[in-house]
């Protein structure tokens, strides 16, 4: 019986643990004989305060040196000496660094880079050299093809001499040899200002820059200046790929601090642009490494840039820096670029502005925008099911951004800093022993999932990657060739960790590329079909941080085991198509000339694309006035000053021609644009809007007033610059006299002072004239408190026109409705009396029912859900389903801004005078492990309310506290407070007068959705929606949403909508969109697209 029991639970024991088995399998140093630490010896007079860059790590490359068929691995030590490990087979290496001759001398070695430079089949290593001491000349070992390597980066002509962290290889001149880009950081002052960036820029000296070598065969040329490359960063990463795919290979080099990106596009003649501020909208702040890769198999190279924004509350809250808004517009006024403090995923949209890419950054959407101090992202199909993942290695020594014990020792340090009688006296003073007491945290590093139209999904816990280091540099290898990528990490002071990768359930491709000359053929591309799915990879190989990774190509293929094509696409141009080829295994390819093809550059006339931009004569500018609401709303989530401009089309000289008005912000006047014979629109003076240009004009309606067979024009105004009940807020009546003569009516509406922005127009009682709703947009300077809406009856007789306030008697449900940003007269239940709908920000969409022009009655429980709150921004209305009732769109934040809401997880604002000084605080709120947290940190929450500092002496008790402790559940329970559980954009399926929702695709998500068209684009019977979007007005700390380039969502008239590329469309709509409106021109209808502090767009559909 105890056999029996004792055989069961050996049984049970081996099946719990054969179940427990993970993606990836940590293994031991002590198994492998990889024992390599890059160790760091600090002292009193080296460590981090003397030399802030100590923490930078050091990186590890993946090729097969000895040609053995196993791919062995190299790690660059900064205090260490390198080492390189020849891989014996079932994660087996051997320790040759000593007699191979690459362990390096007293230089501080950073990024290595493989590459057959001399092109005798064996692979050589260059190495990048930083460090404090000279000399600072890189390294090249050549390899010998015995195991032992000669040092000949002198000879090669390729000893840079900067301070360097990284290079690539890449035929840039496509001459047939690989030309070498190198990225060094000059040592620069953590202090520096913003406008030293900037002058650096334009004075550096040769050896701060970034070097280009052209590979003239035996020997490297510099041709850094001619190239046009010559330029000042604290390039942390680099990476070669053709982001335009003009079969060019391009760079993009991701900087540190203030520095801005570089991209640089290749001209094609030897010379690079540098496209960083037309091509990315924004980048990362702390810019560190960055990969290169098609993760969304569309045939476009994405990028992802690393930076440090932490995930977790308190380390968010107690490291890391908060952004000062001066610097930040600073920077972007020197051209210096939108730059925050978040990890970059940009997708590639394609050239929407001739030959340059248009990037997104969809971090926020994708979920891996903030992963802590992270250093290099590899992107790669861990799992084999066809589409590329994402890893993140993560981890700083010492929390050197800990606000704490800087506070703590500030004394200390200033003396130090500035005290003659400190100088040099490092050992006197024991300086490492504060160094010690700075807080140390290792942390996980992040492996994400692609979740193809989902974004990403971090899986280290249930992958087995959740051993906490202090990771920098990383590749992937196949290194037992089972068909998955295994990983390898540089850890600074512990092992190097080896993951094998366990994977045994989908099927894998692989090649090894060979080309001309015996060339390593970088740059190439591979395109592979498989069950109707593409795939694209380009061989590159540094990437990540620091890093070589693995020359094979690798595809996952899932459950697939045939491929209805696989072409290569040569460095040259030329293109192999391969008809045989091995699935589950590594294919050798060689270059042939005579079997691949040129491809023919055949004359085709282009087709014109659906939509077109055009050129206006003296286009409209709009332009927003200064104001910083932040001044008396620190904690504000935007400005509210820069909502405009609006914009209205009519017909106002009854030509038959439409026309347009466009608002002005302060001090700039209404314009008025008519339309001539020959389709241009010409601006006509109107001397009573140039008399009231000091309004804010932030809603527009064109309509006939007064039936009398001209449109009338009629003026919300609002903002956030004048105090409440200002005259500022006066909404204004144009009473149009005919040949474009317009008149003020003060008498026509009522005299009520609320800062506004929408104005719709309906006969809502079926009296024959048209009415309006009026919408309060917010309370100047208490922020989110509801403002008053309106409904006002056109109650005109002959000769005089008159709009009465019947809101108490018609719906009093507006008063105090909210922040509203969009109405839609529309009738729900077909009764032919159109209802109301209305939303707005921290709004829920508000359902009126309309009793017969006699009241209305609030029906938004009954007909859709009782609480669905959003930033909403904009509805329209449609048959889209053709089933004879109208849908609804309703735009709102999207799904890729730094604030995100779920039920579980809601987004929350309060607003009461939490301080009792007679002023109104915000707080912004969210939760993170069932506990809510304020959005802001310690230091802009006291500069709102000084009080919290008093309460909260350091940031480390702040960071730890919940929204409860920090403002009292008595003050949060007595607070408006609002909450928001989706930001999505919806779709609203009309079903016999009750609505469902459907969340719209989700490349409408990207940025929030201000203004759509709602119109049968294509002719084919169903309605399409136009949209356009993003939200420059984000306080600093929060990015901007600026990924939209518009959008057409194609209807297929049974509820689904499908997003048409850019790039294919036509349709590019960048910048700050806050309205679009159809006009007709001609026998065209065009879009006019009014945009803030930006030129109005015209674009016509074909």
């Amino acid at each position: 019986m105890k056999q029996i029991i004792g055989l069961f639970i050996l049984v049970f024991i081996t099946f719990a643990c054969q179940t427990e088995v993970k993606q990836f399998s940590k293994l031991n140093s002590n198994n492998t004989n990889i024992d390599f630490v890059n160790k760091l010896y600090e002292t009193n007079t080296r460590n981090y305060f003397t030399y802030p860059y100590m923490y930078l790590g050091g990186g590890v490359a993946a090729g097969d040196f000895n040609n053995d068929g196993l791919e062995d691995l190299f790690f660059t030590g900064n205090m260490v000496p390198n080492k390189l490990y020849i891989n014996q087979g079932d994660f087996k290496f051997k320790d040759i660094s000593e007699e191979a001759g690459i362990e390096g001398d007293d230089r501080w070695y950073s990024g290595v880079s493989l590459i057959d430079i001399n092109k005798d089949g064996f692979l050589d290593i260059y190495i990048a050299v930083g460090g404090e001491n000279e000399p600072n000349n890189n390294v090249l070992y050549i390899n010998n093809q015995d195991n032992t390597f000669t040092e000949k980066a002198e000879a090669y002509g390729i000893n840079d001499d900067g301070y360097s962290m990284h290079s690539t290889f890449f035929d840039y001149d496509k001459d047939g040899d690989l030309d070498l880009y190198v990225a060094n950081y000059p040592p620069t002052s953590f202090k520096a200002p913003v406008d030293y960036y900037k002058y650096m820029i334009e004075n550096h000296e040769d050896r701060d820059s970034d070097h280009l070598y052209r590979n003239d065969g035996d020997h490297f040329v510099d041709v850094t200046n001619e190239s046009g490359i010559s330029n000042f960063g604290l390039s942390l990463g680099v990476v070669a790929s053709d982001f335009n795919n003009d079969g060019y290979p391009d760079v993009y080099i991701s900087n540190d601090f203030n520095a801005p990106d570089f991209m640089y596009l290749n001209n094609g003649d030897g010379t690079f642009t540098n496209d960083i501020l037309n091509s990315l909208q924004q980048t990362s702040f702390f810019g560190m490494g960055v990969d290169a890769s098609d993760f969304n198999n569309d045939g476009w190279v994405d990028l992802f840039q690393l930076d440090m924004n932490a995930a977790d509350n308190f380390r968010s809250k107690a490291n890391m820096s908060s952004m000062n808004p001066e610097v930040f517009y600073q920077s972007v006024a020197l051209g210096l670029h939108h730059q925050y403090m978040q990890n970059s995923l940009q997708l590639n949209q394609g050239n929407l502005n001739n030959s340059s890419p248009a990037f997104s950054n969809v971090a926020r959407w994708s979920g891996v925008s903030s992963t802590d101090w992270s250093w290099g992202g590899l992107f790669a199909d861990f799992d084999n099911d066809g589409w590329k993942d994402l890893y993140v290695s993560n981890g700083i020594r010492r929390d050197v951004n800990n606000k704490d014990f800087y506070n703590e020792h500030r004394a200390f340090f200033d003396k130090m800093e500035n005290d003659p009688n400190y100088k040099n006296k490092e050992e006197e003073v024991k300086l490492l022993s504060y160094l010690e007491k700075m807080p140390s945290e290792k942390l996980s590093n992040y492996l994400f999932q692609n979740q193809q139209e989902n974004g990403f999904e971090n899986r280290n816990l249930e992958w087995g990657l959740d051993e906490k280091t202090f990771s920098n540099g990383v590749v992937y290898s196949d290194l037992d060739n089972d068909g998955d990528l295994d990983l390898v990490v540089n850890n600074l002071e512990d092992f190097a960790s080896i993951y094998r990768n366990n994977n045994t359930n989908s099927n894998f491709i692989g090649f090894k590329l060979e080309g001309e000359d015996n060339q390593l053929p970088v740059g190439a591309r591979i395109h592979l079909k498989a069950s109707g799915k593409y795939q694209m990879q380009e061989l590159n190989l540094s990437r990540g941080y620091l890093s070589s990774v693995s020359p094979r190509v690798h595809f996952g293929l899932g459950t697939t085991t045939e491929l209805e094509e696989v072409i290569i696409e040569w460095p040259d141009g030329r293109k192999s198509e391969l008809k045989e080829y091995q699935i589950n295994t590594y294919n050798n390819v060689v270059y042939n000339e005579g079997t691949s093809t040129v491809p023919t550059k055949k004359e085709i006339q282009p087709k014109a694309k659906q939509f077109e931009t055009v050129v206006q004569k003296d286009a409209f500018i709009h332009k927003e006035n200064p104001y910083d609401d932040f001044k008396d709303e620190v904690l504000l989530p935007h400005k509210n000053s820069t909502l405009g401009p609006a914009l209205a089309v009519g017909d106002l000289n009854n030509d038959g021609k439409e026309d347009y008005v466009i608002g002005g912000a302060i001090a700039q006047a209404t314009s008025l644009y008519i339309q001539q014979a020959n389709g241009m629109f010409e601006k006509v003076d109107v001397p009573i809007f140039e008399k009231d240009k000091f309004y804010e004009d932030l809603g527009i309606q064109i309509f006939d007033a007064d039936n009398d067979g001209d449109q009338d024009i009629y003026l919300a105004s609002g903002g956030n610059e004048f105090k409440s009940d200002s005259q500022g807020y006066e909404d204004r009546f144009y009473e149009n006299k005919g040949n474009l003569v317009f008149e003020r009516n003060i008498s026509a509406i009522p005299d009520t002072r609320i800062s506004g922005l929408e104005v719709s127009v309906s006969d809502f009682d079926h009296d024959g004239d048209l009415d309006l709703f009026v919408g309060g947009r917010l309370s100047p300077k208490k922020y989110p408190y509801p403002s008053n809406s309106r409904i006002l009856e056109n109650q005109s007789t002959s000769g005089n026109i008159q709009f009465v306030d019947v809101t108490q008697e018609k719906n009093p449900m507006l008063t105090n409705i909210g922040l509203v940003t969009t109405s839609k007269w529309v009738d729900i239940d077909g009764d032919s009396w159109e209802d109301l709908v209305v939303a707005g920000e921290w709004m829920s969409i508000r359902f009126f029912k309309n009793n017969e022009g006699k009241s209305f009655k609030e029906v938004t429980e009954e007909i859709y859900l009782p609480d669905h709150r959003g930033w909403w921004y904009d509805i329209e209305k449609g048959d889209f389903d053709n089933d004879g009732d109208m849908d609804l769109i309703v735009g709102n934040l999207g799904l890729n801004y730094k604030y995100q809401a779920s039920v579980e997880k809601p987004f929350r604002v309060y607003l009461n005078d939490f301080d009792k000084n007679a002023t109104y605080d915000i707080v912004l709120s969210y939760k993170s492990d069932n506990t809510e947290y304020p959005v802001r940190g310690r230091q802009c929450s006291s500069e709102q309310m000084p009080a919290i500092k008093e309460k909260f002496k350091n940031y480390n008790s702040f960071a730890n506290a919940s929204l409860e402790e920090i403002y009292s559940d008595k003050m949060l329970e007595e607070s408006l407070k609002y909450e928001i559980t989706s930001f999505s954009s919806v779709y609203l399926q009309n079903n016999d007068g009750k609505f469902t929702a459907k969340p719209l695709p989700y490349q409408a998500q990207f940025s929030n959705i201000n203004a759509m068209v709602v119109k049968d684009v294509d002719l084919d019977g169903n309605l399409d929606v136009v949209l356009g979007g993003n939200l420059y007005n984000a306080e600093v700390e929060t990015p901007r949403n600026d990924a939209s380039y518009g959008l057409w969502l194609k209807g297929d008239g049974s509820n689904g909508f499908s997003a048409q590329e850019p790039r294919k469309t036509g349709l590019v709509i960048r910048g700050d969109v806050r309205n679009i409106k159809p006009i007709k021109v001609g026998d065209h209808t065009h879009l006019l697209v009014a945009k803030n502090n930006q030129s109005l767009q015209q674009i016509r559909i074909n």
